[in-house]
């Protein structure tokens, strides 16, 4: 199963105030997903990433960080607006009811009981795999997405190889993936695919070609994840 790498143009999570200069002088063709938060971006940010992305042949992946109910919907509104590809939020029943019947946007919550700024998961092995196998089964359900490496009462690849085995919907890992080791760990977990933000992005004040040179890289890392 091939591993996918989704650019998240994303710092503490909010979107990084540069976001759409730092999509524009980035040059790797085989990237083809990209993602941003509703937190630290508006409107017009937004709309120029996801009509920049999408005319490039990139799907979009906006992650609801605001995890208050009211910034939830707000959260689903933009995205239904902008026309993005993929919904990431807390689990919503009223999110799922409205992608549900939407041919073109993806619904993908949380697996796990999050909170903090940046997020936190606190679950337990046992408790993430029942969720996962729960939201597998429910209408308007794309995808899962879990966060083990924002925790540090379980080792993160038992919680990746638990979520994975109990969903029958792809898994998508978030929050703290910083090296090659936890690329190798997250194929090798059967997910369907990581972000990256920080991590690609931290020099690129000092150096701006250094995000291109970091996404090859990561998707270079990808690749041989695959293979092993």
């Amino acid at each position: 199963m091939e591993l996918n790498f989704v650019l998240m143009l994303t710092e503490q999570d909010r979107t990084i105030p540069d976001a759409v200069d730092v999509y524009q002088k980035l040059s790797v063709d085989e990237l083809r997903l990209i993602a941003f938060k509703d937190v630290g971006t508006d409107p017009h940010m937004a709309r120029d990433l996801t009509d920049a992305a999408h005319a490039d042949g990139r799907s979009v992946l906006l992650e609801l960080a605001d995890t208050s109910d009211a910034g939830q919907e707000a959260g689903c509104r933009l995205a239904l607006d902008l026309g993005v590809d993929q919904v990431i939020g807390t689990w919503r029943p009223g999110a799922a009811a409205a992608f549900a019947g939407n041919d073109s946007i993806a619904y993908w919550p949380f697996v796990g009981a999050l909170s903090g700024s940046p997020l936190v998961l606190d679950s337990s092995p046992d408790e993430l795999a029942a969720e996962a196998q729960r939201l597998s089964a429910t209408d308007g359900v794309a995808g899962v997405v879990l966060m083990p490496y924002r925790q540090t009462s379980f080792d993160p690849v038992l919680l990746m190889e638990r979520t994975a085995s109990a969903a029958t919907v792809p898994l998508l890992i978030a929050g703290g993936v910083r090296d090659a080791a936890q690329i190798t760990d997250i194929a090798a977990a059967g997910a369907w695919g990581f972000t990256m933000g920080g991590a690609a992005l931290a020099d690129r004040h000092d150096d701006p070609a250094s995000v291109t040179q970091r996404v090859s890289e990561i998707m270079r890392l990808s690749r041989q994840a695959d293979a092993s």
